[in-house]
């Protein structure tokens, strides 16, 4: 696949991680976002609804930091979320002063059906990838991408990992 990218691209920029994953993303998130058109959903509003189901009941404030999404944009995804019916606001019972972000039943039933045209668009993005690399890109964009990752990954680190 690196010789693919090395034609395709300048030859100062096809060496070039950053740009590499780069391109990656717009395709893949290009892929993402016209799956999740026919819900009406952005790929902001995918991922707060994805982790309101996956994780339960939480906070407005540890949904944006979770997701790592700015609290002011937060704030518009979480309101058009709930106009729709998908999420509703709850009181915390341990803290009446704030609520909790929970999602409807209809909110279920929207995220089940936009996963499965995610998972398409995923499979259309990986094209003819053997499993084997599909995992071990998993396991390294992981590594890269690691929320707990204070310091930025750099070209030595990502070449280690990749065993070079």
């Amino acid at each position: 696949m690196m010789s693919i990218a090395m034609d395709a691209y300048p030859k100062a920029l096809a060496g070039r991680i950053g740009f590499l994953l780069a391109r990656a993303h717009l395709i893949a998130r290009g892929k993402a976002d016209a799956a999740l058109t026919e819900f009406g959903l952005t790929m902001k509003a995918y991922a707060a609804l994805a982790t309101v189901v996956s994780d339960g009941a939480v906070s407005q404030q540890s949904l944006s930091r979770r997701i790592g999404m700015d609290p002011a944009t937060m704030v518009d995804v979480i309101d058009s979320l709930e106009r729709s019916g998908y999420v509703v606001r709850r009181r915390n019972p341990r803290d009446r002063r704030r609520y909790a972000l929970q999602a409807t039943p209809k909110g279920r039933v929207l995220f089940a059906r936009a996963e499965r045209a995610i998972a398409e668009a995923e499979v259309d993005t990986l094209g003819d990838m053997e499993p084997d690399d599909v995992h071990a890109l998993m396991q390294l964009l992981g590594r890269i991408a690691n929320p707990q990752t204070d310091f930025p990954a750099t070209d030595e680190l990502v070449s280690r990992a990749l065993g070079r």
